[in-house]
């Protein structure tokens, strides 16, 4: 469950990232979900992917590495880091794209903005490709190892300074990028590594879950580079981790099983275009983590609304044995109208 991705050049693995089952190291059965690293990590492009919906649907995805828990294209994987210690991801593709560290504090040639940092592709020839300094699509291209011309591959480094919840996606085209599946956590463990513990000093949990928030607009999902068909976002899928209506009901990264009594965190990630509401069936829970900075003191409450591109960590104690209904509204910008839901529940047994 360790350590899946490699040195730069070298290819992972075929089973890249963790997974929840035997041989976990002890201490380490908190998780719910596959992840890459600590440690080297490599991630490919896929921009074939495809995520069956609850309706059927076969929509078109991209996505970094071999998708979120090893088992679907969106979100990307996990990436896990230690306080303390030198992160590195190595991205390889051929087509333009980059990997930006979400609330992470970076240097700027890490921080994956075309034109200032780390950027990879090949030049494809047609409009602006090709040559010294080229775009794709009319997008200027950005810089690998120092020269204006693309490479196949980058190496990011950082040393991550905070213990907490991050995300990374990519920065080239965002618009279009970001809503076809190019995202995905990154969790900065306490500088002991200890996957129990929030952060130094922080609170303890039994059991750990990602709720990646995400909408898509299926419309969008035949273009290759956004244009006048991209100005509006208009949702027609709802997810959790990537799955949505009764597949959500069934996917374990999701609903929330323990003890009674045993305490849950509960890692929000807003990564869709729409403000999101978080419930847990009416259950009160603490916030104890904004952006990945610990709150000055937890805030209980029993819903929490999550705007795009925030994280919330959520430490929620298990009652008495029972289910109860938990899930995500998704909102207009103005929060005034559900545009949507994701349902999933809570089990203490």
């Amino acid at each position: 469950m360790r350590n899946a991705g490699m040195k730069h050049g070298h290819h992972p693995p075929r089973h890249g990232g963790g997974r929840v089952g035997g041989g976990t190291p002890p201490g380490e059965g908190a998780r719910t979900f596959g992840f890459l690293g600590p440690g080297p990590v490599w991630l490919s492009v896929s921009m074939m992917g495809r995520e069956r919906m609850a309706d059927g649907r076969r929509l078109r995805t991209w996505f970094f590495g071999r998708g979120f828990n090893d088992d679907r294209s969106v979100p990307s994987p996990v990436i896990e880091g230690i306080e303390g210690q030198m992160t590195e991801v190595t991205l390889s593709s051929m087509m333009p794209h980059t990997i930006h560290f979400h609330g992470l504090d970076v240097d700027q040639w890490n921080d994956g903005v075309p034109s200032t940092s780390g950027y990879v592709g090949r030049h494809q020839g047609g409009p602006g490709g090709g040559g010294h300094g080229g775009g794709y699509g009319g997008m200027s291209f950005g810089r690998v190892d120092g020269y204006d011309n693309l490479g196949p591959q980058f190496t990011y480094r950082f040393v991550a300074p905070h213990a907490g919840t991050y995300s990374y996606h990519c920065h080239v085209d965002t618009v279009l990028h970001f809503e076809m599946g190019m995202y995905g956590t990154v969790i900065v463990r306490p500088p002991d590594g200890n996957p129990r513990t929030a952060w130094n000093g922080g609170p303890s949990f039994d059991k750990e879950y990602i709720w990646h928030l995400h909408t898509f607009d299926s419309s969008w999902h035949n273009e290759m580079i956004s244009s006048g068909r991209t100005v509006r976002h208009r949702p027609d899928y709802f997810m959790i981790n990537g799955r949505d209506g009764a597949n959500l009901l069934s996917d374990s990264t999701t609903a929330i099983s323990g003890g009674p009594g045993e305490t849950i965190l509960i890692r929000t990630n807003n990564m869709g275009y729409q403000p999101a509401m978080v419930h847990l069936g009416g259950l009160s829970f603490e916030v104890i983590a904004s952006d990945g900075r610990p709150l000055p003191a937890p805030v209980t409450t029993s819903q929490q609304l999550v705007a795009p591109g925030e994280r919330y960590d959520l430490l929620l104690r298990l009652p008495m044995p029972g289910v109860w209904p938990a899930g995500v509204d998704y909102l207009d910008i103005r929060l005034n109208e559900i545009l949507g839901r994701a349902a999933t529940s809570i089990t203490a047994r």
